[in-house]
């Protein structure tokens, strides 16, 4: 039986959304108001703009380089300190603008990922003994480069557990990469019931069972984490180091070995659980961000090249549990760990990177 926390929460920049989502909402089902349209982001950005003071705007606004681009990670901003806007830092006035940009740049289930992640994280700053940094406070906007209509710049809202990097008017629809996670799996605050990951982690559980009956599906290996996140560096007795998204790019598996089988070889039922599990994280963005982006991964000559794996646990109950999307240009994988503050419990982490067009295929070596 997996423990429920419960604790009370107040802070400026989330608006708590009332119930659990089921299963069936895998695909959000309502836009939000800005929808990933890049105008939309950019007015968004200017009313936020207008509410801060000089320092503040300087902290918003980083060059659109390498550097800036890689550093976002899943570790909290006492191993891995952030750049950017402290969400935390702002006042009721600024907090509103700033989840102006949040909401015009994620659809309304990006949105509700976002506010109850950060919810989790004052779950873990009550127990947080070695002052690491979880907080709802402890998350950041940031924008590289200069927005336009025409030229390439990105947004990045992130901090522990929650990584959005989009790309407007790239080489390439830019959502990724996009990583998210939970600790805890699902608690209570001011009676309200969360689970962050409902739709992600039902979507790949359901796939998992299903390739549980297929020969061949099953991955070789011990999975800790999720494969192509920030590289981390363990220090023996101390924190780790490193990170961040210094791997990048990637170097992703090729030919028909050790990758899980084939989309081909699903009945369509199957089938149908592959795809809704490629919607449930990309429904995370604005539609207009990714839209294009699922035509690509769910056309005809891609999901002919798309491998599904799974290891450990199909029903996700155990650590190591892993379940895998991995096309020609789709990589989404969601693994189970142990919980950090109980480690009797466990945490989700998940990923979502483009082979082709992470960083909107503008940030090379």
């Amino acid at each position: 039986m997996k423990r429920r926390w419960s604790v009370s929460v107040m802070f400026g920049f989330l608006i708590a959304a009332a119930g659990t989502a089921h299963a069936a909402d895998a695909i959000c089902p309502k836009p939000s108001a800005g929808n990933g349209q890049v105008k939309a982001v950019m007015t968004a950005i200017q009313a936020l703009e207008k509410t801060l003071n000089a320092p503040q705007r300087a902290s918003l606004e980083r060059p659109f380089v390498r550097e800036s681009a890689i550093r976002w990670s899943n570790l909290p901003v006492g191993i891995v300190p952030r750049e950017g806007l402290r969400l935390g830092d702002l006042d009721a006035k600024q907090n509103q603008a700033a989840r102006g940009v949040a909401t015009a740049a994620l659809s309304a289930c990006g949105l509700k990922m976002l506010d109850d992640i950060r919810a989790a994280d004052d779950v873990l700053k009550a127990v947080d003994e070695r002052k690491i940094g979880w907080d709802s406070g402890n998350y950041y906007m940031s924008v590289l480069g200069t927005p336009s209509e025409r030229t390439p710049w990105m947004l990045q809202i992130g901090g522990h557990h929650v990584a959005y990097n989009f790309t407007f008017k790239g080489s390439g629809a830019g959502a990724t990469p996009l990583f998210f996670g939970t600790e805890p799996i699902h608690f209570s605050a001011a009676g309200i019931e969360y689970e962050p990951l409902v739709a992600q982690s039902a979507a790949m559980s359901n796939l998992a069972k299903a390739l549980a009956k297929q020969p061949g599906a099953k991955l070789s290996g011990t999975f800790t984490d999720v494969v192509k996140g920030v590289v981390v560096i363990p220090v023996p007795g101390k924190m780790p180091t490193g990170g961040t998204d210094t791997g990048f790019p990637m170097s992703f598996p090729t030919g028909n070995s050790d990758r899980g089988i084939l989309y081909g070889a699903l009945t369509p039922a199957e089938q149908a659980l592959a795809r809704t599990a490629i919607e449930s994280y990309a429904s995370l963005p604005g539609a207009a961000i990714t839209n294009p982006l699922v035509a690509a991964y769910e056309s005809s000559a891609a999901l002919a090249e798309t491998y599904v794996g799974y290891a450990g646990q199909p029903d996700l109950s155990a650590r190591g549990s892993y379940v895998r999307i991995d096309g020609p240009r789709i990589w989404m994988e969601l693994v189970v760990q142990p919980a950090v503050a109980d480690n009797t419990q466990l945490h989700y982490h998940a990923l979502w990177r483009d082979k082709q067009s992470d960083y909107g295929g503008e940030i090379g070596h």
